[in-house]
């Protein structure tokens, strides 16, 4: 009986106590920012806002200290009430989907900020949101907006030169002209190659017969093992494209763009050497 005593007094103390867990009691214009999406997180790090990350998704990356409330599919009802997050950043798109963070946030008051993220201009007008949402970030927003926006702007190589950008495997995902590094090369003034606009599997065969002059190998870590892919394409044919977060579209992507630049400028520089 003293226990089960002592059980109804802590479930009490917890629903009427927002600190009975260790939290510490929300301050009057303090920002507590939950995101679900590894890209956003992502972005938000990066204009300067990691400081206000309260929880994240399963997936999200150098956060782990912070506690998992949802994904892209799923919430922790449960973990985001008891964060009392001021904002929410969930990727989709506005009109669909997440129709329990929708309820959530209409009835605890939260700002909830749906949002595309596929390619570059999903990127910039993210940039834009933030910027709108939480104005104290508008300038570091511009500024990498900016930098997308040259990224984004033409440019031309000494000679036409075709490209497949795939990530290594039995199977090659090939990124098609629609998705980021598809848009990037192209501005770079390389030729996509990929069959679809989007991504696409392709068989060792299909690299092979599209012939590439350049074929752009992803990376966000350790140059991986080309195994079979190796076997498709001609040694001298291949660079890798090295950057963390390779695999997330975010504004950090300016400075991949300057990495293809220097790739297919270098490779003009081997390729023509006498």
């Amino acid at each position: 009986m003293r226990l089960l005593c002592a059980l109804l007094i802590l479930c009490g103390c917890d629903r009427g106590n927002e600190n009975a867990r260790g939290l510490p009691p929300q301050q009057p214009g303090e920002i507590r920012i939950v995101s679900l999406s590894p890209a956003m997180t992502s972005t938000l790090q990066q204009v300067g806002l990691g400081p206000h990350l309260v929880g994240r998704s399963a997936f999200c990356r150098d956060v782990d200290h912070l506690p998992v409330a949802g994904d892209l599919d799923r919430t922790n009802v449960e973990c985001l009430v008891r964060l009392r997050p001021t904002h929410v950043f969930a990727q989709g798109h506005e009109r669909g989907g997440h129709v329990d963070l929708r309820g959530l946030a209409k009835k605890h008051g939260w700002t909830l900020a749906i949002h595309p993220l596929v390619d570059i201009d999903d990127v910039q007008q993210f940039l834009l949101r933030i910027g709108t949402l939480l104005p104290q970030t508008k300038a570091p927003c511009e500024g990498l907006r900016q930098d997308l926006q040259l990224a984004m702007r033409p440019r031309s190589l000494p000679r036409p030169t075709s490209v497949l950008i795939v990530s290594p495997g039995a199977s090659p995902l090939a990124w098609g002209s629609d998705t980021y590094l598809g848009q990037l090369a192209v501005a770079a003034g390389l030729e996509n190659l990929a069959m679809s606009p989007q991504w696409q599997a392709l068989s060792l065969e299909d690299v092979s017969r599209l012939n590439a002059d350049l074929v752009l190998v992803p990376v966000d870590g350790d140059v991986p093992d080309f195994g079979a892919l190796a076997t498709a394409v001609p040694q001298d044919r291949f660079r890798v494209l090295a950057h963390p977060g390779i695999d997330l579209p975010g504004p950090h992507l300016a400075k991949v763009s300057r990495a293809i630049d220097e790739i297919a400028q270098s490779f003009h520089r081997d390729t023509d050497a006498p």
